[in-house]
């Protein structure tokens, strides 16, 4: 018998580990709280130099909301998005993105919470590229299975037009993601740190590129062919 992917939502163990990621660097942050000063690295430009201090209870607000809002969106969203029924037919590959998505902000918020106490040698631009990497690496596996809606995705005319298109789009772009972040592991073993943030960014956005132009040509020769 063929297997249908479930209606329901997640299980409540599977939630609260969901949760329990999504608070994790909250919860790190209430105990290093004391240690921090007070005033603390809040940005970086692309040298890896502090270019802005701020105060830490700043911090503390970026810090709650960067995971918290992220995490209550996605768990609502097959309530609230006009394409309710694709996201419920992704099932428990829905369940993965959003774990995907909390573990890289939560890495995210740890990387930059260490820099800002000291806890780390490993500089900002490095700690983040490869925070950047294990994203790409884990969402470029899933892109391939999101179901059209309006808040995830390579959103273009064209993908949101045709379902086609855009799950044509979403596997290319996985691939190409992929790939990139391949490239940028070994990117960030032998490029100077100044470069080494810039590159990644880069790999996550021209794979995005390719795509978006990808999703208008197939748009382009899908209605050619319907006429």
């Amino acid at each position: 018998m063929k297997n249908t992917p479930s209606n329901h939502p997640a299980s409540l163990p599977k939630e609260l580990l969901l949760l329990l990621i999504t608070v994790a660097p909250i919860i790190y942050l209430f105990i290093i709280w004391n240690d921090l000063p007070e005033q603390v690295p809040m940005h970086w430009n692309f040298e890896g130099e502090i270019d802005r201090y701020g105060s830490k209870s700043s911090l503390g607000w970026i810090v709650l909301l960067i995971n918290l809002p992220i995490y209550l969106l996605l768990l609502f969203l097959p309530k609230i998005t006009a394409k309710e029924a694709s996201i419920t037919k992704m099932g428990k590959k829905y369940y993965r993105l959003r774990l995907t998505l909390q573990l890289f902000l939560s890495a995210l918020v740890f990387a930059i919470l260490l820099v800002s106490s000291g806890n780390t040698e490993i500089p900002i631009e490095r700690l983040l590229g490869y925070c950047f990497i294990f994203f790409m690496l884990l969402f470029g596996n899933y892109m391939g299975s999101i179901r059209q809606n309006h808040f995830m995705g390579i959103r273009t005319p064209w993908t949101l037009e045709n379902e086609e298109v855009w799950k044509k789009t979403h596997q290319l772009g996985g691939r190409l993601w992929i790939g990139a972040a391949l490239i940028g592991f070994i990117l960030l073993f032998f490029l100077p740190n100044n470069w080494a943030l810039m590159s990644v960014v880069a790999l996550m956005v021209i794979p995005l590129i390719f795509a978006a132009i990808y999703s208008f040509v197939l748009f382009k020769q899908l209605n050619n062919t319907a006429l």
